[in-house]
C-alpha cells in the first residue's frame, strides 16, 4: 500500500471509526449503569446512582462529539445523526455482550430471587391487590419467578437488546442537535 493511499480516508470512514471509539466509551458508561441496577437488587440506594450513570452517557456523547466537530472535521446535520446513532448502537452491543457475560456467568438466579421477594413482600401487598384486583398474588408471583428463571441468558440479552437500540435511537437525536448546534456557534 503506498503512503498516500494510507491517509486518505474518506469523511464517512472517519466519524465512522471516531463514533466507534466513542461508542466504547459510552458503552463503559452503560455497562456501569447495568452493574449498579444489578448491585441496586441487593442494594437498593444502588439505583440512582445506575441511572445517573446511564444519563450521563448523553453529556458524555456530546463532549465527544463536539470535540470531533471542533478538532477533526465539521459535522453536518446528516453526519451528526450517523455518527451519533453509530456511537449509542456500537454502547448498545458492549452493553448486551456485558448482559449476557452477567447473565450466563454471574447472575446465578438474583434476578429471579429479588423480583420473587418484591412481589411476596407483605409491605407490597395491599398496593399490588390494588393494582391487579382479585388475582392470586402468590400464583402470579411464583408464575413470574419461575417465568424468569426459565429465561436463557442469550434470551434475556435479546430482548434487553432490543430496549438498548431503542435507547440508542432516542439518545442520538439530543446529541444529534447538541452536537451540530456547536458547529453552528462557531462559524459565526
Amino acid at each position: 500500500m503506498k503512503d498516500d493511499q494510507l491517509y486518505n480516508v474518506t469523511p464517512r470512514q472517519q466519524s465512522r471509526a471516531f463514533a466507534a471509539w466513542y461508542g466504547v466509551q459510552v458503552g463503559a458508561c452503560w455497562v456501569a449503569s447495568f452493574g449498579l441496577s444489578m448491585w441496586s437488587l441487593r442494594e437498593p440506594f444502588a439505583g440512582n446512582f445506575a441511572l445517573l450513570v446511564g444519563l450521563c452517557s448523553i453529556p458524555l456523547a456530546v463532549i465527544l462529539m463536539r470535540d470531533f466537530n471542533k478538532r477533526i472535521a465539521p459535522l453536518t446535520l446528516r453526519r451528526a445523526w450517523h455518527m451519533s446513532w453509530m456511537l449509542f448502537l456500537c454502547a448498545a452491543l458492549i452493553t448486551a455482550a456485558a448482559q449476557y457475560v452477567y447473565f450466563a456467568y454471574l447472575d446465578g438466579g438474583q434476578l429471579a430471587r429479588s423480583y420473587g421477594e418484591v412481589l411476596t413482600n407483605p409491605d407490597y401487598q395491599p398496593m399490588l391487590e390494588k393494582l391487579l384486583p382479585g388475582q392470586d398474588l402468590n400464583a402470579m408471583a411464583n408464575e413470574f419467578t419461575l417465568m424468569i428463571s426459565n429465561t436463557s441468558p442469550s434470551q434475556m440479552t435479546m430482548q434487553l437488546l432490543f430496549w438498548n437500540v431503542l435507547i440508542a435511537t432516542v439518545f442520538a437525536i439530543p446529541t444529534t442537535f447538541f452536537s451540530f448546534a456547536r458547529q453552528n456557534n462557531t462559524s459565526k
